[in-house]
């Protein structure tokens, strides 16, 4: 699979040489611009289809880690009350939002 390139001539590049050269990018500038330089960059960045990458990437990994969280507090409001034998509590926390937060 190949991915359209930073440049915005249409090239394509395969997605693993993106992600290095995006890397390149960070440290370089890390290393090399000044905080006012640096912000430049960013907003250059997120007017530039890398940016709009970079974007899109952090979106997807928020959604998957919130997922991930979900799921690890659901399993809680399930194990602990039967853990205790209170499947009222685990019926009651499935029907009722305000009950769930509450737990």
């Amino acid at each position: 699979m190949k991915t359209t390139c930073c440049c915005g001539n249409g090239c394509e590049r395969p997605p693993d040489t993106m992600g290095r050269m995006e890397a390149i990018i960070y440290i370089l500038a890390g290393k090399f611009l000044s905080r006012d330089e640096l912000e430049t960059l960013k907003e250059e960045m997120s007017m530039t289809i890398l940016g709009q990458m970079i974007w899109d990437d952090a979106i997807k990994e928020g959604k998957e880690k919130g997922r991930e969280e979900g799921e690890e507090r659901y399993s809680r409001l399930i194990l602990i009350p039967n853990r205790e034998n209170k499947t009222d509590q685990i019926i009651k926390s499935a029907a009722d939002p305000e009950y769930r937060r509450m737990l």
